[in-house]
């Protein structure tokens, strides 16, 4: 008589349950190390184009600002009697920063106290920034009024754009000699009935913008345009 007896039920040795060797665990991480960093250098890959591509972006559009705001100034540029034109060579930080002064009829109205229409004393100027060690761009704009002289100091200037390099300007005269500077130059009344002279004023001016990311930046995106005076 056989009482409480029980079986154990072997298995063979070839189909035992074992786990993974380490050499097995290192591949297995080694292959992982590999698919993530493919995956991260095609997602940074792709991030930097698209980065690179927003700042060339916004560089584009803020050039576009300038150019089309100066080209409209100085299309509108006063050559008769009161009429001033000026630029001078500059150079801020070892780099050029130019600046431009001008009467123009395209006067824009910034606020309610401002002078609907009438001629305006413009003026372009590049500051630098302390910060970046790049040119900040101004534009000034005040309505000639009797009795308010130009100089006063009382000119509000608005900020154009940031982040230049270089602000360029060249005159091209009317016999087709280029300057770096033209002296400022006003247009008097004529006197005795006498016939107007030649124009004390450029025939061309070139205008040349150029953009860094940062004063080290070896890469710049220059923007060119030129604007005949009437």
């Amino acid at each position: 008589m056989v009482v409480g007896r029980s079986e154990v039920k072997r298995y063979p040795a070839t189909i035992r349950e074992r786990g993974f060797t380490l050499i097995e665990l290192l591949i297995a991480v080694f292959i992982f190390a590999i698919v993530v960093s493919s995956v991260y250098g095609s997602y940074r890959a792709t991030f930097n184009v698209v980065h690179g591509s927003e700042s060339r972006l916004k560089i584009a559009n803020s050039a576009r600002i300038v150019l089309e705001r100066l080209s409209e100034d100085l299309s509108s540029l006063v050559t008769g009697p009161g009429g001033l034109f000026g630029g001078e060579m500059l150079e801020l930080s070892g780099n050029r920063g130019d600046s431009l002064s001008f009467v123009s009829s395209a006067h824009l109205v910034l606020s309610k106290t401002d002078t609907l229409t009438g001629q305006a004393f413009i003026q372009y100027q590049a500051e630098l920034d302390e910060e970046t060690g790049l040119l900040d761009l101004y534009r000034s704009d005040m309505a000639l009024l009797p009795g308010v002289d130009t100089d006063s100091g009382k000119v509000q200037k608005h900020l154009l754009c940031r982040g230049l390099q270089e602000v360029r300007f060249t005159y091209l005269d009317r016999d087709g000699s280029e300057s770096e500077d033209w002296p400022l130059k006003e247009v008097g009344l004529p006197s005795g009935g006498a016939a107007p002279g030649a124009s004390p004023f450029p025939s061309l001016v070139y205008v040349e913008l150029k953009f860094a990311e940062s004063v080290e930046s070896d890469s710049s995106s220059v923007f060119k345009t030129a604007v005949a005076l009437p």
